[in-house]
């Protein structure tokens, strides 16, 4: 009888099963737990040996922050063995030849009528979703310089990206995959399954789905029937014939000997794909199983769901680039110990936060110890010119008070903080900048409605158009007079005072806005603030190459 594939169901580890050894031990010795991988890693392998870490992930949407922390985990011991003087690089593997799952072809009319047929099959989606990471991990000075667009790079590099439709489909696995079907019945022994056809689906040959039931499977053919379509074909070629999920990775672990691979916890618990895997390579491949790198979940700021982008929005690696530099990314993954949560967000307390803390880490620094441990796996850079900068509070509030113009931002923080670095100043404007005008806007820029401008509105512009003096001028202006004129001005209810707007756009430029609210209801200085936020980010110098 065919046999339909089904998923075996595990029992929830406990919480001391998960922090009490095995997959999740560490040695809480070390300075930083990327070291502590990475001298496993060394006591495994000979000198000469090339160490390779994979991190890898499919493409059913676009990649978000927590996919990143997979590629992160690997980039950081990548780095750690660097330092220990050894040889290694990092493997990224789209996963491509998974199949779309029919719950996303049903929402998502991109994937229309794609259920069940590998996702690189929908090349452009694919290659748009794969090459938006890639050039986000650029950014990040993670993918290296001679990097192709499709993250290709010539022998030797210390990078490597494969894409798993091209090598399936190249024969690349071909004689192991004749091996495991082969042996399905012994390997689903060693997986605690009831049938070897359960570790394996077929993509039909006449429709291209993989919605089949295996009827017979040995070394040279599957023969199988089609759900979808009716066909009952036989396939004579491996790549036609997947193996589930957990066997494709000891697979690819075999024959591209990777010795290493970080894994979200709830791939490390007990009863889960690594846990059970261990079999395979124990009682099977006769090798050992690669050392394992396990993270928690990332969430976001608030609540305690993980963030996923299969359904979209994210946020994304480009989000954190936005509003922060590349080191200060990379340490908001790497302060804490891979086991645990990781919380990121963009609101007030996370955002200006993070930087707090950023500061005083970089301070830490010159001190030597844990600190100067981590800022050497996160960057070759040097840390001075961090530790002169002005807190990002101090910016954004000179930015408030002067209008959201980063010029004159500029010049008054450089008044107050003469030794801070100018370009690493300039990226600091831009990052809140860029932040203010995506997220802290209903913080400092309160709305106000549209309401018609009444008479405080007209006298002050009648008073700027003959104003010469410095500040604005003169007035017994109420509370509600200051409403009326900084709605029609920004829309809000409140702003950076009179006199500093006056002296950092001059009387004209304030007057004329005035008008063109009260006569138009147009804002010019409300919208250019995200123009001058999105020309400060373009024109901020790249710290990742």
């Amino acid at each position: 009888m065919p046999r339909r594939r089904r998923a075996r169901k595990q029992g929830p580890a406990t919480r001391g099963e998960a922090r009490g050894g095995g997959l999740h031990a560490q040695d809480r010795t070390v300075p930083h737990w990327a070291l502590d991988y990475a001298r496993r890693l060394a006591d495994r392998h000979p000198p000469h040996h090339r160490i390779l870490i994979q991190t890898s992930m499919s493409p059913t949407g676009y990649f978000h922050v927590g996919n990143f922390r997979d590629t992160v985990c690997a980039h950081l011991v990548h780095r750690a063995l660097g330092r220990m003087g050894r040889r290694s690089a990092v493997l990224l593997s789209f996963d491509d030849y998974d199949p779309v799952r029919e719950s996303q072809a049903a929402r998502d009319p991109e994937l229309a009528d794609c259920g069940g047929r590998p996702l690189a099959e929908h090349r452009e989606r694919a290659e748009r979703i794969c090459r938006t990471y890639l050039a986000e991990l650029r950014e990040m000075g993670i993918l290296p310089a001679e990097a192709d667009a499709d993250g290709r790079t010539p022998p030797g590099s210390d990078w490597e990206t494969h894409y798993q439709y091209e090598r399936y489909r190249a024969g690349e696995y071909r004689e192991i995959q004749r091996r495991y079907q082969r042996d399905a019945a012994r390997l689903a022994t060693l997986l605690r399954k009831d049938d070897g056809r359960d570790l394996f689906a077929v993509y039909c040959r006449q429709c291209g789905r993989n919605t089949t039931e295996i009827h017979r499977l040995d070394e040279r053919a599957a023969r199988y029937r089609c759900l979808s379509c009716g066909a009952e074909l036989t396939a004579r070629d491996p790549a036609d014939v997947k193996p589930s999920w957990a066997l494709d990775w000891t697979l690819r672990v075999a024959h591209e000997r990777i010795d290493c691979e970080p894994a979200g916890q709830d791939h490390c618990s007990a009863g889960s794909t690594m846990d059970r895997t261990r079999a395979v390579y124990d009682g099977y491949l006769g090798s050992p199983q690669p050392v394992i790198v396990p993270y928690g979940l990332v969430r976001g700021e608030r609540g305690g769901g993980k963030i996923s982008g299969s359904l979209g929005g994210g946020p994304y690696v480009g989000d954190l680039l936005a509003v922060h530099p590349v080191p200060l990314v990379l340490w908001l993954y790497a302060r804490r110990n891979c086991l645990a949560d990781l919380r990121l967000g963009f609101g007030p307390g996370a955002f200006l936060g993070a930087y707090d803390e950023f500061d005083r880490f970089v301070r830490a620094v010159p001190g030597g110890g844990r600190a100067r441990v981590l800022w050497d796996l996160l960057t070759d850079e040097r840390p001075d010119g961090y530790g002169t900068l002005p807190r990002m509070r101090s910016v954004v509030g000179a930015l408030y008070a002067h209008g959201g113009t980063a010029e004159a931002a500029r010049r008054h923080l450089v008044a107050l903080h003469p030794g801070a670095d100018r370009v690493l100043l300039d990226e600091r404007i831009g990052h809140a900048l860029a932040w203010l005008a995506r997220y802290g806007r209903g913080r400092y820029w309160p709305a106000a409605g549209d309401g018609p401008p009444g008479p405080a509105v007209g006298l002050l512009v009648e008073q700027l158009r003959v104003h010469t003096g410095t500040g604005a001028p003169r007035a017994g202006r109420t509370r509600e007079d200051f409403r009326e004129i900084y709605g029609a001005l920004f829309g809000t209810e409140h702003g950076p005072r009179l006199d500093t707007l006056a002296d950092v756009f001059g009387p004209a430029v304030l007057a004329d806005a005035l008008e063109a609210y009260r006569d138009r209801g147009e804002r010019p200085l409300c919208e250019g603030v995200p123009a001058r936020s999105d020309r400060a980010r373009q024109e901020a110098p790249s710290r990742a190459s």
